[in-house]
């Protein structure tokens, strides 16, 4: 069974999180940020956090600040929840039994790591990152998910 994806993205500013999230219907969720580390680049230089805080965020203003600023993502772990976030997601088993639907996990820069329920917006994930020619696409499955922690850190 697939779990989720991971690939690798370039260590350089962009706009890389709305590149990955274009096929998910933001407006859709609740966004929950968690411990996230990247910063929002203002005239070619790291400016202020991305996400100041750990925060629970709508899908517009999520689309609002991936669409106005150019950012440099070190770490970040965002999980979208439909309709109302549940208790911590800590392991894969905890997110299968939330209302969570989605995870977005950054590690180093350009480790991405993806879990999605939903198996045709995952097919739409692997083929969004393929397209924006991002190296290493993989599908995670039972088999081959080394990961013990839902978390970017």
């Amino acid at each position: 069974m697939r779990r989720g994806l991971r690939f690798t993205i370039p260590n350089q500013y962009g706009q890389f999180l709305q590149a990955i999230l274009s096929p998910i219907p933001l407006d859709s969720y609740q966004w929950n940020v968690v411990d996230e580390e990247s910063y929002i680049v203002k005239d070619g230089q790291l400016d202020c956090l991305l996400f100041p805080k750990s925060t629970i965020i709508n899908g517009r203003q999520l689309n609002e600040l991936l669409t106005y600023h150019e950012h440099y993502l070190i770490f970040v772990d965002i999980k979208a929840f439909q309709p109302s976030m549940s208790s911590e997601i800590a392991t894969y088993e905890d997110f299968l039994h939330s209302t969570c639907e989605f995870a977005l996990l950054v590690t180093d820069s350009q480790d991405v790591t993806i879990y999605c329920k939903d198996p045709q917006m995952l097919n739409s994930l692997y083929e969004n990152a393929s397209w924006h020619g991002f190296e290493d696409v993989t599908y995670i499955t039972s088999h081959n998910d080394s990961r013990t922690r839902l978390s970017c850190w």
